[in-house]
């Protein structure tokens, strides 16, 4: 039987180059994740160019960690948020 793979929002970020680093960031760690284009986050609140990023449900914290030590490195912006 097939394990069932449950992807989680975890953070929203504009800028591409940061998405994509976070994606190469998560991948060196074997956090699998998803990037998106566009995702509004209610119908009033819909943002042109954003990227949100998804991850395993189980590897959400660590992959968490990894964004937080890339923001507070410099590694990229502070411009995007997390989820929750």
């Amino acid at each position: 039987m097939a394990r069932r793979i449950r992807f989680r929002d975890i953070y929203f970020i504009e800028n591409e180059s940061d998405a994509s680093i976070i994606e190469t960031l998560l991948e060196e760690r074997h956090i699998h994740c998803m990037v998106h284009g566009a995702a509004p986050i209610a119908l009033f609140d819909a943002r042109s160019g954003e990227r949100r990023i998804a991850v395993e449900e189980e590897m959400y914290h660590a992959a968490r960690e990894v964004i937080a030590d890339a923001i507070t490195r410099g590694i990229i912006s502070k411009r995007g948020r997390f989820c929750d």
